[in-house]
């Protein structure tokens, strides 16, 4: 979600979680630079920076009795560690403690290297598939784009990646889970997908025949794939997928709320020229979020009763209410939300937003528990902070927060089912939006 720049400080919107890649990433897997020594003048730097840090978070906490809560004198005995800081990594350690005492999403601190690869934008190459973790810390290919260089490369839906380069992810997925943020497995998964145009990933492979070495090359999106910039980062591809499925189920799936002016129409065409299909699947899946307000507008084609609220934002001074306003001939028939730990922010709102209306059932997993908006600056150090500037609660008082929204039926990351079904959690879907076997007991809603 996007909010209005501050005049003195050089804002940095994305995405909610978006920025939590560079975030969560920049800890695990690691960014080139080198760390300057901790002179006076850094020093200095650090220490204007921490008190910019607690000024921005205590101005615009929704609840400045819970803030006390949790940093009371922590903030003193934090600030105390910067000024006896030895080097910038103690510096910064202070000050993501105090973030961290905080246990809510969209608080960090990115440092002055990661925050030029945050300049930088997008990077182009992708490798064609998105990987998940099981249940038991496998890390599982759920999806391959066709002719993609994953693809090409001959990996497979329900292959198992074992190792990226030297690394052996098991053991990775246990260390990053105990963080508890499930967002943070999701994104370090997605470095190994994502980067330079060209670049090249070393995997190790487990397949129906066994294990293999493959090596792709990630490739740039095709050009005719439209690119929405968001703030001051650079054009990142807009994917939207549409399809009819078997039993004639409308199937719709973009990856983020971005462009309204070319998702919204989509939408409404798709709706309309498919108006006689039996249900509808809607694919939230890795969906990240974006613009707050596209999930009220969304919304409005399959809420008919007036003055529907998906939630509110609650902010120190304020609300902000999450309005749905009907649309003209709007879809009446069943629909099947699909999400999983990649679903944060603005689906995360139209998720529960829908099901707390009666609307949808959701299938999946439980979303990423990142609901909160949030806007990121520049500190006089040349790190960068993120930090969330309201609370939210839907329209039956679920805060996701931390949380998340819990899918209606749980379908595992599990290589036996996607190998036999292709899609478990959609083929699931479509069997409760025709009443297959397979389908839940429970009636449509």
């Amino acid at each position: 979600m996007f909010f209005p720049e501050e005049s003195q400080v050089r804002p940095y919107r994305l995405l909610c979680l978006l920025s939590a890649l560079l975030i969560c990433v920049s800890g695990c897997m690691g960014f080139p630079g080198r760390t300057p020594p901790m002179t006076k003048e850094v020093r200095q730097k650090y220490i204007e920076s921490f008190d910019m840090m607690t000024k921005k978070i205590e101005d615009s906490f929704w609840d400045p009795e819970l803030l006390e809560s949790r940093w009371g004198g922590l903030k003193e005995e934090c600030r105390e560690k910067v000024l006896a800081a030895e080097g910038i990594d103690e510096a910064r350690g202070a000050m993501r403690q105090l973030l961290s005492a905080l246990k809510l999403s969209h608080f960090g601190l990115m440092s002055a290297a990661a925050s030029e690869e945050f300049r930088r934008g997008h990077q182009p190459g992708e490798a064609g598939m998105i990987l998940r973790a099981s249940d038991d810390d496998q890390v599982i290919v759920v999806r391959v784009e066709p002719n993609g260089p994953a693809d090409i490369a001959g990996i497979q839906p329900g292959d198992e990646i074992l190792q990226a380069k030297d690394l052996e992810l098991a053991s990775r997925i246990k260390e990053w889970k105990i963080a508890g943020n499930r967002y943070l497995v999701v994104q370090a998964l997605r470095s190994i997908c994502s980067g330079k145009a060209g670049a090249s990933r070393e995997l190790l492979v487990l397949g129906e025949s066994g294990e293999r070495k493959v090596t792709i090359i990630l490739e740039a999106a095709d050009k005719d794939i439209p690119r929405v910039g968001v703030g001051n980062i650079s054009p990142i591809p807009l994917r939207m997928e549409k399809k009819i499925l078997e039993d004639n189920i409308l199937y719709l799936r973009w990856n983020m709320f971005l462009g309204p002016s070319l998702v919204m129409p989509w939408i409404e065409e798709s709706l309309s020229e498919h108006s006689e299909a039996r249900g509808l699947v809607i694919d939230l899946r890795g969906n990240p979020g974006g613009i707050g307000i596209m999930a009220c507008g969304i919304s409005g084609w399959l809420i008919p009763e007036e003055g529907f609220q998906l939630g509110k934002m609650i902010m120190r001074d304020s609300e902000l209410n999450f309005v749905v306003n009907p649309r003209m001939g709007g879809w009446v028939k069943p629909v099947a939300l699909l999400i999983d730990e990649g679903s944060g922010s603005t689906s995360e709102i139209m998720a529960q937003g829908l099901r707390d209306a009666g609307r949808v059932r959701l299938f999946g997993r439980t979303t990423a528990g990142a609901a909160l908006p949030s806007i990121i600056i520049e500190l006089p150090s040349g790190d960068m902070l993120q930090y969330a500037i309201s609370d939210y609660i839907s329209a039956s008082g679920h805060r996701m927060e931390g949380v998340g929204v819990q899918p209606d039926e749980r379908i595992p990351v599990d290589s036996a089912l996607i190998r036999k079904y292709g899609d478990p959690v959609l083929h699931r879907a479509r069997n409760w939006l025709v009443g297959k076997p397979g389908g839940p007991d429970s009636p449509q809603r």
